[in-house]
């Protein structure tokens, strides 16, 4: 709050915090309570790292690459992905400590779009990685991504077909031009 006045961002971060200490479920909850306040705000996501267009632990596995194997539950989330990495270290955005997922297939190649697509955390989770490359989880940022990325896929769908909208809002980085590789099954 500046002075006696709200910002727009100190007016959003109040509602955010109202409608979910009081549980509201209509259209302010979906805006403001579950992480997707802003449809037109795309920018904390350019500023993450960009995903490879391969597998990055095709050739080995590289420790301190800024990439670790994720330990989510991939095959919920990410269908048709059978590897899943996480950027390290956190990024400051103005959706807080973010972070960028990629997914691959079989083949090693990234998934570029579709359900099994990787998608941009608001909150990142990912603490660096152990000697076999393996993410170690920040668990005190697994309530806010929840909140801010896990809710609103659950909101629109989860595993049915809560990617498709999900994905406009969270889109699958593909910033290295990689050949398409879409995942809808």
């Amino acid at each position: 709050m500046r002075g006696n006045k709200f910002s727009k961002n100190d007016f959003l971060r109040f509602l955010q915090v109202a409608c979910c200490v009081i549980g509201y479920t209509g259209i302010l909850s979906e805006l403001a309570c579950y992480g997707y306040k802003s449809t037109s705000n795309h920018a904390w996501f350019e500023r993450l790292p960009a995903c490879s267009c391969q597998n990055p632990d095709k050739n080995g596995i590289v420790i301190n690459d800024g990439w670790a194997k994720d330990v989510g539950n991939i095959k919920k989330y990410h269908s048709g992905a059978t590897e899943s990495f996480r950027s390290y270290p956190a990024i400051k955005t103005s959706e807080g400590h973010s972070g960028q997922q990629c997914c691959y297939g079989t083949d090693g190649r990234l998934i570029t779009g579709g359900r099994g697509a990787g998608t941009p955390d608001k909150v990142s989770t990912c603490n660096g990685e152990d000697a076999q490359g393996v993410m170690k989880t920040d668990y005190g940022s697994l309530w806010g991504h929840y909140i801010k990325d896990v809710r609103p896929w659950d909101r629109f769908g989860g595993q049915k077909d809560g990617w498709v909208q999900y994905n406009q809002l969270w889109p699958p980085n593909n910033k290295n031009g990689c050949d398409s590789n879409v995942i809808t099954k």
